[in-house]
């Protein structure tokens, strides 16, 4: 199926709606325009047939009924209107227009019947007299007493007359109604196009960004939809250009850490080969640095096994959390550490309360801890000290790991759980990092629902939070 630009699925529409909207309200004002005109015409008839109804009765007798017809002629011409007085038995006895002797009897015409209660009679049709359509308005006459009718006085004009009146106003309206058609046609195109056009921005926009472009930055219209659309679209390209960047920093990084043990293992091998064999305290030499850089290859592979698993995890919903008591998981992780603790003749303290209980998922939380201390007592000096601190609020569990070492200084500390990031490469190498440990961390309080943050003061120390939700 063939797909539509927006402007043509919008302004069809819209300009059909606003033609309908214009022709209807167009026939709502002629017709009542026509309406009006008609009640005006029908009361000015009727103005025109009292005027006439005063000087009926000094001539409505038997003897002058002559002077009735010629009354009516008279006053017809002066007045462009035909006028016809008939008796209540319907005997026509004077016309404007025609002869009376020659005129049907009018006893059943509608508008001398509504008469016959005293009230105005009015009708518009067609007049086999005069073979046009005619409107007409018709009022007893009543005896010098003022209470017989005596006869009825009727007034009448054509309604092409009206009709020819009402023609040039038909024809204004119906100018109007052009102009603004034209006006609305031209309003409506401007409004979808403004409409359309932040939207064909987004679009091209969108497909920058689908080609790696995420450089230009989309205009923000004033609209409150597209507006907050647009920014959001332009936070999507911040989002991922910058993840574009951690992932060309993930493959040089890991390049660089897989390279290093590689390239030594390959020296030393080949150093082997050519002859060190024959020296068997060199070649014993050679053979622990190779281990340690197997070791230390060993360390990385297991750590991205380790991400990978965790972010496969996540993304499955296969990792589970169950209720487990906190104390527990962290008497494990205390334990694992105990010997370096003990290498570096350090210290090291728990504060949890022995009930204190969350969902987690013990495996992962105990290598996050350990992890942390880990960490701690790499970068703290010997005979100093770690300490393991449990706090409970309402909504969170916050496992706080502290130390009293060289500390972080500030502008590494955002950037401080991003894979492969070190603050002291070589520092960092030295004490056998993979550069993985803080990321998997960080993914462990994910996994949790949670979070983990970091505060440091350089040569003060560091103080490493994960946050847990209760519940």
């Amino acid at each position: 199926m063939r797909r539509r630009r927006l402007l043509w699925q919008l302004y069809p529409p819209y300009l059909f709606i606003t033609l309908i909207s214009l022709f209807g309200i167009a026939w709502f004002v002629s017709w009542s325009i026509r309406e009006f005109y008609h009640a005006r015409t029908a009361m000015d008839l009727e103005a025109r047939a009292y005027l006439v109804r005063e000087q009926l009765p000094s001539v409505l007798t038997k003897q002058s009924l002559p002077s009735v017809d010629a009354l009516c002629k008279r006053l017809g011409k002066a007045s462009s209107t035909r006028i016809t007085v008939i008796l209540p038995d319907g005997t026509v006895i004077g016309d404007s227009e025609k002869d009376p002797r020659t005129m049907d009897n009018h006893a059943r015409r509608p508008e001398i019947m509504e008469t016959r209660a005293g009230g105005v009679g009015s009708s518009v049709r067609y007049s086999h007299t005069l073979k046009k359509n005619m409107m007409y308005v018709a009022v007893p006459v009543r005896g010098r007493a003022g209470a017989e009718v005596t006869a009825v006085l009727r007034t009448s004009i054509p309604v092409t007359f009206v009709e020819h009146a009402l023609r040039g106003i038909y024809v204004e309206v119906a100018a109007g109604v052009l102009v603004v058609a034209v006006l609305a046609a031209v309003a409506s195109l401007f409004i979808c196009r403004r409409l359309s056009r932040p939207l064909e921005e987004l679009k091209r926009g969108a497909e920058r960004f689908a080609k790696g472009d995420f450089l230009h930055k989309l205009p923000v219209p004033d609209s409150e939809e597209i507006g907050a659309l647009a920014e959001e679209m332009n936070a999507m390209a911040r989002q991922l250009r910058r993840l574009e960047k951690v992932r060309q920093d993930f493959v040089a990084n890991v390049s660089h850490e897989l390279r290093t043990p590689v390239t030594a293992i390959k020296g030393f091998v080949e150093t082997l080969r050519e002859g060190a064999l024959k020296d068997p305290e060199a070649a014993t030499r050679f053979l622990g640095i190779i281990a340690r850089q197997v070791d230390r290859l060993n360390a990385i592979i297991g750590d991205l096994l380790t991400l990978s698993r965790l972010e496969e995890g996540t993304e499955k919903d296969e990792i589970r959390l169950e209720e487990h008591r906190i104390i527990g998981v962290l008497q494990s992780a205390v334990e694992i550490c105990e010997i370096n603790v003990s290498a570096k003749a350090m210290k090291m303290d728990l504060i949890c309360e022995d009930d204190l209980e969350a969902k987690i998922n013990a495996p992962l939380l105990e290598q996050a801890v350990v992890n942390l201390i880990d960490n701690a007592i790499k970068h703290s000096e010997e005979g100093g000290s770690v300490r393991v601190e449990v706090a409970s609020t309402e909504t969170e569990i916050r496992i706080a790991v502290v130390d009293h070492g060289c500390g972080i200084e500030k502008k590494h500390l955002s950037r401080l759980f991003e894979r492969f990031y070190r603050v002291d490469k070589a520092r960092s190498r030295k004490l056998g990092g993979t550069g993985l440990g803080l990321a998997i961390v960080k993914h462990i309080a994910q996994v949790h629902g949670g979070s983990v943050e970091v505060e440091s003061t350089p040569r003060k120390g560091s103080t490493f939070t994960i946050r847990i939700p209760k519940g």
